[in-house]
């Protein structure tokens, strides 16, 4: 899921940590361990890539199968395409995205257009094209698998049993306004859904010089939630807008349950900006249970950008919640009303906020019920917003400024924060400039007495940089880390079971660095034996490189009478280009764990050092 720039092949990939080895003959032992795309032949076409094991006593190889070539393979009549639309006076509902059908909701859409979007060979004056896969600009994969054990959810353990077979899907949207659902194991696309947001300007873009639409799910976001007393696994999106292709931001969510099914997925609802509902589009959508007198209620939890006339009244930016329950024909008042969030009216320096929000993730319990939602901005700044007692519609929740970085002078990237166990308060890591930070969210130990986060130094070495915590400070108050060179900015950051982090940063010059860290100090170490060591991290990558983890048990030591056990695992960091897999980094993790294990049922695991 590494964006680069436009000069070189853009590479987004989804992170997969598994074992080396699975179950012969199983889905789960021929899934890739990541997926990476790269430019086409012309700037709207492009090629996505699985990267994965074909001999495990080798390194993964970087094309297992490429799907816009099994995609060219298909006649075009064979695909399963829909949109979502409403002809006059009629409620919105998913139809094929056929000529016929789209003309009663675009009379003056032309049959070419669509059958170009079909997938159709190019017509005179439309795009030519070098494969029917469209460009994934910026855009990440997101794969969607059977529902897991969940303890402590009512009713998951039937809905489980009932999908656990279904077939592993990888979703990934792409510049035709497309959002594609392959089978992760083999490549080739179930179904594909184009947004009825992005209908007419997708008509539009098939001319050739026409600007291109954005993805219709640049960040796709997954969860299985309770919509009416039913559990369903849902695909949430969110819809930037495009100054060239003219389309306001939108969001949307669907019902991806059965893959397997007639339909392979239901389209909940879609919603596009207005005045009174300033939608940025901007970051992932996230899912948020809220409790209530009947138990949990699902919202979808999206940006508001500043707005004049925003919702409730408020000009600043804030968060929104968005029933989940909403049927489609059902106006958004009442019972299906939104909660909107707003920015309080000063920042982090007391100064008033005019910030927008970039990105935002949910901390939840065990149960699906939402804590708070923490969102960054384009000042440098972390929001957290709580959402355990979330009011009625229409009231507000107070948001608070946790954290600002020293000096933001660099554009915001959209990457969403990180949410991680401790053993006090939740520990939330995001970038901002050239900066990262780790925030202890522990609101009554920060108005009782300051604390102070550890600085995080880089010194440099042959083929990287060694990342050591300065002494002093609260050790779980969270760090900070500068990075190391002019530019360096964040691209992506990944939590590494168990207790570790990679980021992966960019620098002006298009150049790549990947970093592998312990989640709780920032430091670059590696145990060997029984030492830790502090080692090189930040090793440069080829600007075409596509980097990812894989991770493998090791034997471990169980526990004793009245003694812990101890799990060890191998991580591994690897970088992909389009004709190697390289290894980059590798490092030993452990872990305590009781004689039963009760920490993986009662609450966020605490992850030790190494």
């Amino acid at each position: 899921m590494i964006g680069l720039a436009a000069r070189y092949a853009l590479v987004s990939l989804a992170l997969v940590l598994a074992p080396a080895c699975h179950a012969a003959g199983s889905e789960a032992g021929r899934l890739p361990l990541a997926y990476r795309t790269t430019n086409g032949a012309y700037p709207w076409t492009g090629r996505l890539f699985a990267v994965g094991w074909q001999d495990p006593a080798q390194a993964p190889s970087p094309d297992l199968w490429e799907a816009g070539d099994r995609l060219d393979r298909r006649t075009a009549p064979s695909r399963r395409i829909f949109t979502y639309a409403a002809p006059a006076g009629e409620t919105a509902w998913a139809m094929p995205l056929q000529w016929d059908a789209v003309a009663r909701v675009l009379p003056d859409a032309d049959r070419a257009a669509v059958d170009w979007l079909r997938g159709d060979q190019p017509h005179p004056g439309l795009r030519p094209r070098d494969t029917r896969l469209g460009h994934a600009a910026g855009a990440r994969v997101r794969v969607v698998a059977p529902p897991a054990w969940s303890p402590g959810k009512p009713g998951h353990a039937g809905f489980r049993l009932r999908y656990g077979l279904r077939p592993h899907m990888a979703w990934l949207g792409t510049s035709d306004g497309l959002l594609h659902a392959f089978d992760a194991a083999t490549g080739e696309e179930r179904a594909a859904y184009l947004p009825g947001a992005l209908l007419p300007y997708a008509v539009a873009m098939t001319a050739a010089g026409a600007p291109t639409v954005p993805s219709p799910c640049p960040r796709p976001d997954a969860q299985d939630v309770a919509i009416l007393g039913a559990w369903r696994t849902v695909l949430l999106c969110g819809i930037p807008a495009s100054a060239g292709a003219g389309n306001p931001p939108a969001a949307f969510v669907l019902d991806v349950s059965d893959p397997d099914g007639q339909m392979p997925f239901v389209p909940i609802w879609e919603v596009a900006a207005t005045e009174t509902l300033p939608l940025a589009g901007r970051g992932p959508v996230r899912a948020a249970g809220i409790r209530g007198a009947d138990g949990l209620r699902w919202f979808a939890v999206v940006i508001l950008g500043a707005s004049a006339k925003g919702a409730a009244g408020a000009a600043r930016a804030g968060l929104a919640l968005l029933p989940l329950d909403k049927p489609a024909g059902a106006a958004w008042a009442g019972q299906h009303a939104i909660r909107t969030m707003p920015l309080p009216e000063r920042d982090c320096l007391g100064e008033p906020a005019a910030s927008q929000l970039v990105a935002v993730s949910v901390l939840s319990d065990l149960t699906g019920a939402a804590l708070a939602a923490y969102a960054t901005d384009d000042a440098g700044q972390l929001w957290r917003f709580p959402l355990a007692d979330a009011p009625q519609a229409g009231a507000g929740l107070a948001a608070a400024c946790l954290h600002r970085m020293r000096q933001f002078a660099q554009p915001a990237g959209d990457e969403a924060p990180v949410l991680l166990g401790a053993p006090t308060a939740p520990m939330v890591v995001y970038g901002a400039g050239n900066e990262l930070a780790a925030v202890a969210d522990d609101l009554a130990a920060r108005s009782a007495t300051a604390r102070t986060a550890r600085q995080v130094t880089t010194q440099a070495t042959d083929n990287g940089h060694i990342l050591r915590a300065i002494p002093g400070g609260a050790e779980d108050a969270g760090w900070r880390l500068t990075l190391p060179h002019a530019g360096e900015q964040l691209v992506e950051i990944q939590p590494l079971f168990p207790g570790y982090l990679l980021f992966v940063t960019r620098t002006p010059d298009g150049a790549q660095r990947s970093y592998l860290v312990l989640a709780a100090t920032g430091e670059s170490l590696v145990q060997r034996s029984t030492e830790r060591l502090l080692v090189a991290t930040g090793q440069l990558l080829p600007p075409e490189a596509s980097v990812f983890a894989t991770r493998i048990e090791l034997p471990g030591t169980p526990a004793q009478a009245g003694e812990p056990g101890r799990q060890a695992y191998s991580l591994s960091v690897w970088s992909a280009t389009g004709n190697a897999v390289t290894r980059v980094a590798q490092t030993l993790a452990t872990r305590r764990t009781g004689r039963l294990r009760w920490r993986e049922l009662v609450g966020p695991a605490r992850e030790d050092s190494p």
